[in-house]
């Protein structure tokens, strides 16, 4: 049965439409279009949908990857902290580690926060994630300002965000 659910859950995910190159950014520096599908696996989130105006970073983790988890358990510790900032939490994991990380977790509590499956791989494709974590930072104008592989420390993340 579990095979049955399995093999129709990928059957619908190979029926979503994945953005052509051309829905990319022009310009490299500007963040992309990425939607993610929520841990319900109904429920969707785009970056077009971010609050404007508001400096942005894109978490890219892995299921199992233990610097992801010591960096998200920090985060959420000090998310007053970051609470100014647009944060996404992107996998490209399966729902069900989408939906066990947001109840190890439960970064969505905060207003500022997003959490979901890169089901459509638009970040894997831009930034060509090969390393977990890789992370991602926007100024309020959506134009990037670093990518980093690796945890960072919080304060580090600050300054970048504040530069």
């Amino acid at each position: 049965m579990k095979q049955l659910l399995l093999l129709f859950t990928l059957g619908l995910a190979s029926c979503t439409q994945t953005p052509h190159l051309d829905n990319m950014p022009t310009d490299p520096k500007a963040l992309p279009p990425i939607v993610l599908l929520k841990g319900d696996t109904v429920s969707k989130f785009s970056t077009d949908s971010l609050a404007k105006g508001r400096p942005t970073m894109l978490y890219f983790y892995g299921p199992g990857c233990k610097p992801c988890d010591t960096m998200s358990q920090k985060m959420v510790a000090s998310m007053d902290t970051l609470k100014d900032v647009n944060i996404l939490f992107i996998s490209a994991g399966s729902f069900h580690e989408v939906k066990i990380y947001q109840e190890k977790f439960n970064v969505e509590k905060f207003p500022n926060v997003k959490l979901g499956l890169d089901y459509n791989n638009a970040f894997f494709r831009f930034y060509g994630g090969q390393a977990y974590p890789l992370l991602v930072f926007y100024d309020k104008n959506r134009q990037i300002k670093r990518a980093n592989y690796g945890s960072l420390p919080l304060d580090t993340v600050r300054a970048i965000i504040d530069k």
